[in-house]
This record gives C-alpha cells, sequence and structure tokens, in this order.
C-alpha cells in the first residue's frame, strides 16, 4: 500500500474507534483490537517528562490484552465501577493525523484528539496526543498499541477508557 492508502487507512480506524466510543458500542469497540494489545496512558513525574516504564510506574491508565479491556468494559457497564454510574455521553475528536512509519502489515500513527463528556449535568474535556501503532490482520487493521499522552492531567473526577 502507499502512504497515501496507509493514512487513510489508518485515520478510518481511529475515527471508527472514537464513533464507537461515543455510541458505548463496545464490542465494536474491542474488536477493534488486537488480542496482545496494550492501552497505555503515562503519568507525568514533571512539566514535560512522563514515566518511561509502567510496570515499575503509576500510570494513569496501562490495559495490557484485549482481555483486560473487555474487562474494564464488563466493570463500567455494569455498575460495578461506582466512579462510572451514570456512563458519560462524549464526543470523541481525532486530527493532525500523520504517518510515522511503516512496514509491511504495520504502522504507526500519530494524533491529536480532544474528548468532551457530559455526566450528572457537568462538562468536561479531555485532550492531548494518541500515537497508535497499528497491525494488519488478514484485509483489516486493528490496534497494537496506544499510548495516550494527556496533556490536561488534572482528572476533576475519574478518567476512563471512555474518556480518552
Amino acid at each position: 500500500m502507499s502512504p497515501a492508502a496507509l493514512l487513510a487507512a489508518g485515520s478510518e480506524l481511529l475515527y471508527r474507534e472514537g464513533y464507537c466510543l461515543d455510541r458505548q458500542r463496545w464490542d465494536d469497540w474491542l474488536a477493534l483490537y488486537t488480542e496482545d494489545c496494550v492501552l497505555w496512558a503515562p503519568s507525568w513525574v514533571g512539566e514535560h517528562v512522563q514515566i518511561t516504564d509502567p510496570q515499575a510506574e503509576i500510570s494513569l491508565l496501562y490495559l495490557a490484552g484485549r482481555e483486560r479491556l473487555r474487562e474494564r468494559v464488563e466493570r463500567f457497564v455494569s455498575g460495578a465501577s461506582p466512579a462510572s454510574v451514570p456512563l458519560p455521553r462524549t464526543c470523541h475528536q481525532v486530527s493532525n493525523i500523520l504517518l510515522l512509519d511503516h512496514a509491511p502489515g504495520r504502522m504507526t500513527l500519530h494524533a491529536s484528539f480532544r474528548v468532551d463528556y457530559f455526566r450528572n449535568k457537568q462538562v468536561g474535556a479531555f485532550f492531548g496526543l494518541y500515537e497508535h501503532r497499528l497491525a494488519q490482520q488478514g484485509d483489516a487493521w486493528r490496534i497494537a498499541g496506544k499510548r495516550i499522552t494527556l496533556m490536561n492531567d488534572f482528572i476533576p473526577t475519574v478518567l476512563d477508557l471512555y474518556h480518552v
């Protein structure tokens, strides 16, 4: 595939991810990820420095494997996560998507994001940068890794998968 075709396919996947999250289509969202995916939002240790080892340092979010994503979804959908009841309404916006690198069957994308949410008559927003590692599985692209650099990391109530 040409770089332009890769960028188009990758952009479509990022837009679809936001679509699924905003509509709370959890099974469709989970299907966008590989079995061995990693979703990571590192925490900040300084104004411009983030942690580098999610195994040894505290992260804002760290989930390794689609089964861990599924477990998290089940917790907030079932009400077992009181901080997520009720689930907020969200609007994911993804922009400035760049193809950073690619090889046969894989690519890495950079993007900017903003997620506006409404919950309990309050409005909030999170914004930052994404780095997605995508892997081709058959004719489809899947998310193998998602690194979320949350720029406004003051978290007023809760931060969960649907916020980023």
